[in-house]
Formats: C-alpha cells, structure tokens, sequence
C-alpha cells in the first residue's frame, strides 16, 4: 500500500469511527446522563444506605423520573455538545487507529490475535482518552445534579480558575485505564463474538451477525470497565481535591459502599452501554464496506 493509500485509509478509518460514537452518544445519552446521576449519588450512602448527606438513594427509574420532573425532559440531554463532541474525536481516535495499529502489529493465530487485538485497543483506547479528557470532565460537569454551569465555557473558565489549566485533566488516569479497557474489551470481544456467532449460525458478515456480535460485546465491556467509569466519575466532579489517586479513589469507595459499591451505576451503563456498543459497530460496518475499507 503506498503512503497516500495508507493516509487516505487512516482518515476513512478515523472519520468512520467518528460518525459511528457520535451517533451512538446521542441515541443513548440519557441513559450516560442518569449512569451518572447514580454513580454520584452513590457518594452520599453508606453500604447500608445510611445517608451521608442531602438526598435519598433512588433506582434508575425513580432517578429517571424524578430528573425529569424536577429539571424537565432537556435535563436528560444534559453536555450535549461536548458528548458528541467527545464521540467524534475520542470515537475516531480510538476505534479509527485500532485497525491500524492491529495490522502494524500483525499475527492472525489465535493464540497470537487475541493478545495482538488487546494491546492494540489498550494504546488506540488510552491515546484518545489522554487527548480528550477535558470534552469529557466538561460533560460530566454539565450532567451532574444543580450543576452551576449551562455551558461548556462556563465550565471550562471554572476549572481554569480554581485549579488551572491542568484542571481539566483531572481524572485523566482512570479515564485512560477505562478506555483502555473499554477499547481492548469492546474490540478483542467483538472480533472474537463475531467469529463465534458465524460458526455458531452459520451466518455470513451479515447485519444480524453484526447486531447480535455487538450485542455480546457491550455486556463484556460494561463488566469489564464498571469499576473504572465510576472511579473517573467521582475524580471528575471532585477534581483534585478529594482523592490523591486512582488507588485512594477505590479505597474510599470500597470503604464507604464495599466492594459492590464499584458496580454502582451497572444497570444504567450496561443499557446505555449495550446499545451504545450495537449503534457503533454495526453503523461503522456499514459505513467501512460503503467507503470501501475492509470489515472489522
């Protein structure tokens, strides 16, 4: 392949990606504006669910349904913008280079595809995290509850104040862990459900091949990565201020809720996450097999 072949795939791949996590953030990000109106909640309860402060524990559809009453229906398209903002550059960074740094690495044995698919979403995934990390402080910002700001400036000038441009990396560290996670987990699983699935029915590269592979990719990938979304959640809203670290940020939650107070939230993101992850690939294999890039 020359190099202006290999430049014109890396932006097919890149732009396919993009439009493919956009698309899914805005189908789910209701379902991403309640996950994270749990996880926070969380932070105000005891593992016996002994109120710490304000409020009183809720289930997502009493969450659900008390956001809308109280904030209205628009609450629920809360950090619209940097959501998919955030999708079509972290989306096209990590999704976009994993084919391409799959290839570079090469190996198709089994034993070695499976390692290979892994690191390979670990580094797409942790890059386009590092990058985009601030998008995604801002739109968590915006979804929390009586959230001040009602705009991505009004945020942005607020961490800037407070805690400096450095700010608004807060959280970086497990928001590169989960997407690094996310990524090796959603893309190994994928490649791997999806040869599974054509052996298992006997079905081609389909479109039921692609939504029923997506399908069992999304309930490994919100296993895999639940822990570490509610730890860059409560790093986010707390910037610097409350926990040191990754491993403090654990322990606190650990102690406070016990060790299923990490899954905090899992409902909310396996149904955000579920059909989030069934929106992107099978819209991304459409849209490589129309731009003439080969399927994942």
């Amino acid at each position: 392949m020359t190099s202006e072949k290999k430049k014109q795939s890396l932006v097919k791949e890149f732009v396919t990606s993009g439009i493919s996590v956009g698309t899914a953030n805005i189908v789910t990000l209701p379902l991403d504006v309640l996950k994270v109106r749990l996880q926070l909640q969380a932070a105000s309860f005891s593992s016996k669910g002994k109120q710490r402060s304000g409020g009183q524990a809720r289930g997502l559809l009493a969450t659900g349904a008390s956001l809308v009453r109280q904030e209205g229906f628009l609450a629920l398209y809360s950090g619209l913008v940097p959501a998919v903002g955030r999708g079509l550059t972290y989306g096209g960074a990590r999704l976009g280079t994993y084919s391409t740094i799959k290839r570079a690495l090469g190996g198709d044995e089994d034993h070695i595809s499976l390692l290979r698919n892994l690191i390979a979403g670990c580094v797409s995934g942790g890059f386009a995290a590092a990058i985009t990390n601030p998008l995604d402080l801002v739109k968590t910002r915006l979804q929390s509850k009586d959230t001040p700001y009602k705009t991505i400036g009004e945020v942005v000038r607020a961490v800037v104040r407070n805690e400096g441009i450095v700010g608004l990396w807060a959280g970086t560290m497990p928001s590169v862990i989960r997407a690094a996670a996310l990524t090796a987990t959603q893309c190994a699983s994928y490649d791997q459900a999806k040869q599974w699935w054509m052996r298992t029915t006997g079905m081609g590269d389909s479109f039921a091949t692609h939504f029923g592979a997506s399908m069992l990719t999304g309930l490994a990938t919100t296993t895999v990565t639940a822990p570490v979304d509610l730890i860059k959640t409560r790093m986010f809203m707390s910037g610097r201020r409350k926990y040191s670290s990754v491993v403090n940020c654990a322990v606190v939650i650990v102690r406070e809720d016990g060790p299923f107070g990490l899954f905090k939230g899992w409902t909310a993101q396996y149904l955000r996450l579920g059909p989030q992850t069934t929106v992107i690939f099978v819209i991304m294999e459409q849209l490589r097999r129309l731009s003439g890039l080969d399927a994942l």
